[in-house]
């Protein structure tokens, strides 16, 4: 792929929009929509040449397009053979297989931990590290076993993720220590007559405040019930009406206290080989002896970054992503603040063009999913981007993970030229930056966004496949 050059398409930008015969063209669409789209490929001298161009250096909501940042600073600063570590630490020495004191969980924001990557279940790690624990010669723990909460502090989500997101997989919050995605399965369905609550089924250990009622056939259609986890408790609420109707559903919602339900579950895991923890299961600061080395007893190694970049780019797995952000959190800024890995992708973008140009706004980035409409970015430094990623070692990795025609989230996108490409939908938003296929020519690297589309979003869509038909032909013209 060195066919492309690292440098930003700024100033190539400025002099296309300078040309006569392109400021005076006007963008036809009325629909009180807000567009901005940059098209380039290489030339024949070596520099890149603008196919289109539009608001391309104006501030756009990316929604998923955003995984393509963060997956890139992942693989700039961790490298596709980084492995999450999960650690169990001795807070006492041990001798002749007990522990006087505290076994403590070192989380690693580990998020494999899920049947889509071990066939004998989620739980199956936490098994492995038992087993690890065991094979220590470790028999007994006098104390607690405790997750220390102190390596992943601070609010685990943007401040501005909204009611709406929070309580299902799609936005549920990062966590050091969790299985199945931070999530718990819950099944539900109407009750036996009309004005009963609704049957809810959960995990055992979950607290149910069932707030619903079982309505009639005539509101067939019409019931919502809202789930809403109660943070660091073990309740779930349920409010809402069902009609009797409608048939039972499974639905994924957030976890309300994930380090301690796989904390127990790993508590379960060594008494089943004998090795018995005599205190609590609890969650925070755990208690050192600054006299006492502390003793690893057991790690567990998850499978490397690579291995997973198709479910953040392919499936376009919010959580994935933002678990993502909270291990550059820890591993780059050091402080394992959430917050903090959204800075260490913004630094990434910003280094990656020319700032003393003063021409390109400040980006701004609050997670690494793209689910905050609080995200904004330009074209163009998604175009730098992707004209960057294809000239690092690692580039080959990301492109190979992005879907293609057909694929993944393009699924569902109307018949389009050959590309590699990360979709991006939200309320009123949609994008799609990637690379337009051009046969034994070099690819269009482009980037389009849509924000406050009052429409559907197969209007976006569609309206994007069209210029991807369009430039595909430009492209083949030159």
């Amino acid at each position: 792929m060195g066919w492309l050059r690292n440098s930003s398409v700024s100033f190539l930008l400025v002099c296309w929009l300078a040309r006569p015969e392109v400021a005076a063209q006007t963008h036809t669409v009325r629909d009180g929509a807000q567009r901005g789209y940059l098209a380039v490929q290489l030339g024949d001298n070596g520099d890149y040449e603008v196919v289109d161009a539009h608001n391309a250096e104006t501030l756009f909501v990316p929604a998923s397009v955003l995984k393509l940042a963060t997956v890139a600073a992942a693989l700039d600063h961790l490298g596709s053979e980084y492995e999450w570590r999960t650690r169990l630490i001795a807070t006492q020495p041990l001798r002749d297989g007990v522990i006087q004191g505290d076994l403590v969980v070192r989380p690693g924001a580990d998020p494999t931990w899920n049947r889509a990557n071990f066939r004998q279940g989620s739980r199956s790690p936490l098994a492995q590290l038992a087993r690890r624990a065991q094979a220590a010669g470790l028999v007994r723990v006098t104390g607690d076993l405790v997750v220390d909460k102190t390596v992943f502090p601070g609010r685990a989500h943007p401040i501005e993720r909204t009611y709406g997101d929070l309580p299902y997989r799609y936005g549920t919050p990062t966590a050091g220590l969790a299985i199945d995605g931070a999530t718990i399965t819950v099944r539900v369905a109407p009750g036996d007559r009309i004005g009963a609550p609704a049957f809810v089924e959960a995990p055992t250990g979950v607290e149910i405040l069932n707030q619903t009622a079982t309505v009639g056939r005539g509101r067939h259609g019409a019931g919502t019930l809202d789930f809403m986890p109660v943070w660091g408790t073990n309740m779930l609420v349920l409010r809402g009406e069902y009609p009797i109707s409608e048939e039972p559903f499974v639905v994924a919602v957030s976890d309300s206290e994930p380090e301690r339900r796989a904390a127990r579950a790993l508590r379960g895991a060594l008494e089943a080989l004998g090795v018995t923890v005599e205190g609590s299961v609890r969650l925070g600061e755990p208690f050192v002896e600054s006299s006492v080395a502390q003793e690893l007893v057991a790690e567990l190694r998850s499978p490397a970054l690579e291995t997973v970049l198709d479910r953040i780019l392919t499936s376009s797995n919010n959580w994935y992503a933002d678990m993502l952000a909270l291990t550059l959190a820890r591993e780059v800024a050091g402080t394992g603040r959430f917050r903090d890995g959204a800075a260490v992708v913004s630094t990434f973008l910003a280094n990656l063009s020319d700032e003393g140009q003063g021409s390109k706004p400040r980006l701004v980035i609050r997670d690494g999913s793209g689910l905050s409409a609080m995200n904004l970015l330009t074209p163009m430094t998604i175009v730098d981007l992707l004209a960057h990623v294809i000239e690092q070692p690692w580039g080959d990795q990301l492109v190979s993970a992005l879907p293609v025609t057909g694929e993944g989230t393009l699924a569902a996108w109307p018949s389009v030229p050959q590309i590699a490409a990360k979709t991006g939908t939200l309320r009123h938003t949609v994008g799609l930056a990637g690379y337009l296929e051009m046969g034994n020519e070099p690819p269009i690297i482009f980037c389009y966004f849509v924000n406050h589309l009052p429409g559907p979003s197969s209007i976006g869509r569609g309206e994007i496949a069209s210029s991807l038909e369009r430039w595909h032909l430009l492209g083949m013209s030159h």
